[in-house]
């Protein structure tokens, strides 16, 4: 409601200024909202951001400096460009946004973020959060990333184009934050100078820059396993039923720590016991010879 033609609260779709809410009633209407382009409501002590789904023709979001739990981006299919980071977000669905470009959302506790069917994303910024895996084996325009302090287990950039990750823009450390990623699975033709940036970073971690990606390439399926009940109480299962081949099982902590390894047999029920620990939020790596998984558990 404080946006006008002089705010830059709001712009149009042509990038002017304007005053979302024209015929001054103190609604704003699912009409006026489609009239907006560009909508920057950071450092609003926001909580929550409903509506913003109705903002469709949205072609870029400012709400960093809030705190915001919860962001429906999901129908705003022309969204170029999301800038949320400080709230207080734990995922983002993309929902396969074919002209999203890029996305800021370091320091928020955000978990994963799916960047499969996104194909002109250049840009992401997501230090600071508690993510485990990244991958962008499907994001060939990406050019600049930022992933320092998120415990990393897997970083994924083979996307069959030659990217030279050494250019400024990337004075971001991967290494930072990230004790357990030892391996990045990266195209041939860029190998050389990834491992030159980390070499760069000037710390003393060992990180293997590889094109034969093995693990990173396949992930098992839900088919294949799962896991319950979630949360639990340190007691669970992981159902091997339809699995051929027994895998390692590793457990870390919110801080990136290993604190629980063992192996699971195939075709069978496997009972977990890991009630020593303290409550919280762990992420799990299933291993073997061809596939790798990791997801997040909640012990309560």
């Amino acid at each position: 409601m404080q946006s006008s033609v002089t705010s830059q609260i709001a712009l149009d779709l042509n990038y002017q200024n304007i005053k979302i809410d024209t015929n001054n009633n103190g609604f704003i209407e699912q009409s006026e909202a489609l009239q907006v382009g560009l909508l920057n409501v950071s450092f609003g002590s926001i909580t929550d951001l409903g509506g913003i789904e109705y903002f469709t023709n949205l072609k870029t979001l400012i709400c960093h400096f809030n705190s915001i739990s919860y962001l429906n981006i999901a129908t705003l299919t022309h969204l170029i460009g999301l800038r949320c980071d400080v709230n207080n977000l734990t995922t983002i669905n993309l929902n396969g946004n074919i002209v999203f470009e890029s996305l800021q959302c370091n320091n928020n506790n955000i978990t994963s973020i799916d960047f499969n069917g996104v194909p002109n994303l250049k840009s992401v910024n997501c230090k600071n959060n508690q993510i485990s895996s990244l991958d962008f084996s499907n994001n060939s325009l990406l050019n600049q990333l930022y992933c320092s302090n998120n415990n990393l287990i897997s970083l994924n950039i083979k996307n069959g184009i030659n990217q030279d990750f050494s250019v400024a823009g990337y004075n971001d450390c991967w290494k930072t934050g990230n004790p357990n990623l030892t391996t990045i699975c990266a195209d041939a033709s860029e190998v050389a100078s990834v491992q030159s940036f980390l070499d760069g970073c000037g710390t003393a971690q060992t990180i293997n820059v590889t094109s034969n990606c093995g693990l990173s390439n396949q992930e098992f399926s839900n088919q294949d396993f799962s896991i319950y009940p979630n949360p639990n109480n340190g007691n669970f299962i992981v159902d091997m039923s339809e699995e051929k081949e027994s895998c390692q099982l590793k457990l870390y902590n919110a801080l990136g720590k290993e604190v629980f390894v063992t192996t699971l047999f195939p075709q069978q029920l496997n009972k977990i016991d890991v009630t020593f620990l303290a409550k919280g939020c762990y992420v799990i790596k299933m291993s073997n010879s061809t596939k790798i998984m990791h997801k997040k558990i909640i012990i309560n």
